[in-house]
């Protein structure tokens, strides 16, 4: 019998262990007082990114078209059944900071520099308006897999890179926060993301990317003094 106790105890601190090192998220850290607004593979965060879906902002439909993103009630808040626009959804819950990752679902290969632009620029002052106090931290986009060249015409690893030059050189010129999580994410020698990180053949990803982009926004914020 005790035996068998001992056994049970060693097996529910093994799953405790791994539980952990899947959900690497604790009361002190940073990502607990982030919400995270973007289209599909934001929404993914609370499947394979561990966050709580009350800090996961999307579409109904798990997804957010950038070129619409200012007109349409794109933030579907589960719990209260509601979809508001992002403006209102940030007026409404006022989150301690705002990581905002769009632009490459209607957007990138699909907009002029001036009109691509025009959209983020108003979406991020909607946000500086609705909260002031909500700290805005702007996420490059994401690489697409090697694969998804035979679904996509216009949407390239080109008009992605190019895409976050833009939004890049927007954060530089209103004084926002801008993290690169391309980098850590991208096959430099294909320009597409890393295998090991392609859950399909679009650009969703992995639990082991999505632990990766955490542990990017971690540091990144840390250093900021957030």
């Amino acid at each position: 019998m005790k035996l068998f106790r001992k056994s049970i105890s060693v097996l529910l601190c093994i799953g405790i262990l791994i539980f952990i090192g899947q959900h690497p998220i604790l009361a002190d850290d940073p990502i607990t007082r982030m919400t995270f607004f973007g289209d599909s593979t934001t929404a993914h965060l609370a499947l394979r990114g561990g966050i709580p879906k009350e800090h996961v902002w999307s579409g109904a439909g798990n997804t957010v078209l950038f070129e619409t993103v200012n007109r349409t009630r794109c933030v579907h808040l589960a719990a209260e059944n509601r979809d508001l626009t992002l403006a209102d959804a940030v007026a409404l819950k006022k989150p301690q900071i705002l990581v905002i990752t769009v632009g490459v679902s209607g957007g990138a290969g699909m907009l002029s520099r001036e009109r691509f632009t025009a959209i983020y620029r108003e979406l991020l002052l909607s946000v500086q308006k609705a909260s002031p106090e909500t700290k805005i931290l702007v996420q490059s986009m994401l690489p697409l897999s090697d694969r998804s060249v035979k679904y996509y015409k216009r949407l390239t690893k080109e008009a992605v890179l190019e895409g976050n030059l833009w939004i890049r050189a927007l954060c530089m010129e209103m004084r926002i926060p801008y993290i690169d999580s391309y980098s850590v994410l991208i096959d430099t020698n294909t320009g597409y993301l890393k295998k090991e990180f392609q859950n399909d053949e679009y650009m969703h990803l992995t639990a082991e990317a999505y632990r990766v982009i955490l542990e990017n926004i971690r540091a990144f914020t840390v250093d900021m003094g957030w």
